[in-house]
């Protein structure tokens, strides 16, 4: 009993009063800059909110800045995510554009097809997997556009960064930073 208590507090905490709160400051500022520089912008993240009281609520908070002012990708695996994610997102479901299955299969469709010809932004936060993250980031690094934004979660937990933060890091192609944000937040811009 004492260990719920712990862990409910704990995420308690993290969502209202810390880091959680950081990292969706960070996620609300970078599509506010986005929207500041870019008409009309496509904008994409892998993983969508998967449950009701998660803390970042990245679908959500993308949605509700973007609204009819560009076209906003989510791609996600599970269909049951998709339905919390829609109920969590409400009304603002109509700027959203659902993409069920595969992440890294979806994206590379979605480039040959043309809905993704250029990204000014992505959110990618889907498996906990380095490989899967930077198999993601390479389905769709061609079609960033001069500008575009980055961010990667969680990428100092497990081993979700430890491929795709070396790479954006050494390349001369992307201006970045680790934030030590909650699980870690990479933000990275396109030169």
């Amino acid at each position: 009993m004492a260990l719920r208590i712990k862990k409910t507090w704990g995420r308690i905490k993290r969502k209202y009063f810390g880091a959680a709160r950081s990292h969706k400051r960070i996620l609300k500022d970078q599509v506010e800059k986005l929207l500041a520089r870019v008409e009309q912008p496509v904008a994409l993240e892998t993983g969508c909110i998967r449950k009701l009281d998660e803390g970042t609520e990245s679908t959500l908070t993308i949605a509700s800045l973007m609204r009819d002012r560009g076209t906003f990708y989510s791609f996600e695996l599970r269909p049951e995510h998709i339905a919390i994610s829609q109920q969590c997102c409400g009304e603002e479901n109509r700027f959203v554009n659902y993409v069920e299955g595969d992440s890294v299969a979806n994206l590379k469709a979605a480039v040959a097809d043309g809905r993704l010809a250029q990204i000014d932004f992505a959110f990618l936060d889907s498996a906990n997997d380095g490989d899967h993250i930077f198999n993601e980031f390479k389905a769709i690094e061609s079609n960033f556009a001069p500008g575009a934004c980055l961010v990667v979660d969680d990428v100092l937990w497990a081993d979700k960064g430890r491929t795709l933060v070396p790479y954006i890091e050494a390349s001369d192609a992307w201006d970045s930073q680790v934030l030590n944000v909650e699980n870690g937040i990479m933000v990275a811009t396109l030169r």
